[in-house]
């Protein structure tokens, strides 16, 4: 994972279509010091206050991840997350000036690229972590959707789902680098039906979603974008990039080997919870300076605390 904290060496600013609103969100993106997280910003509200990025203030899990404290909530935030966690940037304020942050393509690739243009800066302060001492996991009361982590030497992911009648079962294992997360992951859109898309926006909800940014499966399992698929197996990859966005709401990266059967963002939630509740099981870490390998030939990691509750 990666070693120092880091944040954006410059202000930036983006505008696009916000996926359940159907409005034009403008997004900025700040640095910030050492030390500070991920902050969002309401900026059509005076009273709206910021809100960290952190599992104790997700509001809603329904179709997208929500945060809030107060009325004023901003969602759809997993795919920018993942993108911060993807190229390790740990300290950054977000302003929006509406419910939601831009939908863009519906992966996380816009934000990465955006990210890299502007520029990244490596700050002087090492990066806490949590290591996983034991077995964890999380399911449903039939068992049909499960979490699980054990511990590992570096972060990685094996996911596995199925929609019968559209997408067939799919599995794939990701093993954490930057530039697999950039080729392999960020570029995965999110998914759905047509007929659901549908029911979404007579009920309100997905008002500016369509073919620029989503893949659309029509009956039978036909993709009706004219470019078809990103990838054979691109709703798997996508899953797994909400999984990373959704864990960034840890606030520290989560160093262990994840399992994830037909999860959403609920579970996602709910197993994130758990696992920060459960004694015993994570241990907070701090990198060391470059130079000193552990066995795996990864920067060994002192133990600052063991995480208890």
């Amino acid at each position: 994972m990666h070693r120092y904290q880091k944040t954006v060496s410059q202000r930036l600013r983006i505008s696009g279509i916000g996926l359940h609103s159907g409005k034009t969100m403008d997004a900025v993106l700040s640095p910030l010091p050492v030390g500070s997280g991920i902050w969002f910003q309401r900026t059509d509200s005076p009273d709206a206050r910021p809100v960290l990025a952190s599992a104790e203030n997700v509001t809603d899990t329904s179709l997208a991840t929500t945060i809030g404290l107060g009325p004023e909530s901003v969602g759809t935030l997993e795919h920018l997350l993942a993108a911060l966690g993807g190229l390790g940037i740990s300290n950054l304020k977000v302003e929006v000036n509406g419910p939601e942050v831009p939908i863009l393509d519906g992966s996380a690739l816009p934000w990465t690229r955006l990210l890299q243009k502007a520029g990244i800066t490596t700050l002087q302060a090492p990066r806490t972590c949590y290591r996983v001492l034991r077995p964890f996991s999380v399911a449903d009361d039939d068992g049909h959707k499960s979490m699980s982590v054990e511990p590992a030497s570096r972060f990685s992911i094996e996911c596995e789902i199925e929609f019968p009648g559209y997408v067939d079962l799919q599995r794939r294992r990701f093993d954490f680098s930057q530039s697999a997360f950039v080729s392999e992951i960020a570029p995965a859109r999110t998914f759905c039906l047509a007929r659901d898309v549908e029911a979404m926006q007579m009920a309100g909800k997905a008002l500016g979603g369509g073919l620029d940014n989503a893949v659309v499966f029509g009956e039978n399992g036909h993709v009706l974008n004219p470019e078809g698929l990103r990838f054979k197996d691109e709703c798997v990859r996508h899953k797994i990039l909400d999984f990373m966005g959704d864990l960034a709401l840890a606030r520290n990266p989560v160093i262990g080997r994840f399992t994830a059967v037909r999860t959403g963002h609920t579970m996602n939630r709910r197993f994130l919870q758990a696992l920060l509740d459960a004694p015993g099981v994570l241990e907070t870490v701090t990198s060391e300076p470059p130079g000193k390998l552990g066995s795996y030939g990864l920067p060994r990691l002192q133990a600052a605390a063991a995480m208890a509750v």
